[in-house]
């Protein structure tokens, strides 16, 4: 494409379908849809940017009343990951935390409120390691090496 081209090309504003509904407010989401019957899912987050996961008990969040399932990573498959390159983020964390907000556990419920409730239930033992934060920590002597199961990722 020459550059005269790419001007012209340039010069008509680019049509969105979705874009009128979307500056409106009136464009809907998945978060908007609601089916009857639908359970709401909300995730228990890491507060920790680096930690060992020693235990996680979901005795209390599975006594909310609505609450249908509550699932740790100890309740998927190891090989249950995801990732753009290589597979190397557990669906739910399992043995280890990388950031702040990971997900420990997930809870479904007939309420979003009752999701929310039992999730701030789940009792999680960390043990803090010390962070990662740049490219100098991950290479210092003695760092924490945060895949030590790097080999066995998709």
């Amino acid at each position: 494409m020459n550059e005269a081209s790419l001007l012209e090309a340039l010069a008509e504003p680019e049509y969105r379908v979705e874009g009128h509904l979307k500056v409106t407010g009136h464009a809907r989401y998945a978060a908007d849809v609601r089916q009857a019957g639908m359970l709401h899912a909300v995730y228990a987050r890491s507060p920790y940017p680096h930690a060992l996961i020693r235990s996680v008990d979901t005795t209390r969040a599975r006594a909310v009343p609505g609450v249908r399932g509550v699932l740790t990573g100890a309740d998927l498959p190891p090989y249950a990951r995801f990732g753009r390159r290589i597979q190397d983020w557990p669906v739910l964390a399992r043995d280890r935390v990388r950031f702040i907000g990971d997900r420990v556990a997930a809870v479904a419920a007939d309420t979003r409120q009752a999701a929310e409730e039992a999730a701030q239930l789940v009792e999680v033992d960390y043990e803090e390691l010390p962070p990662v934060l740049t490219a100098n920590d991950a290479l210092a002597d003695g760092a924490t090496v945060l895949h030590p199961a790097a080999d066995e990722y998709v």
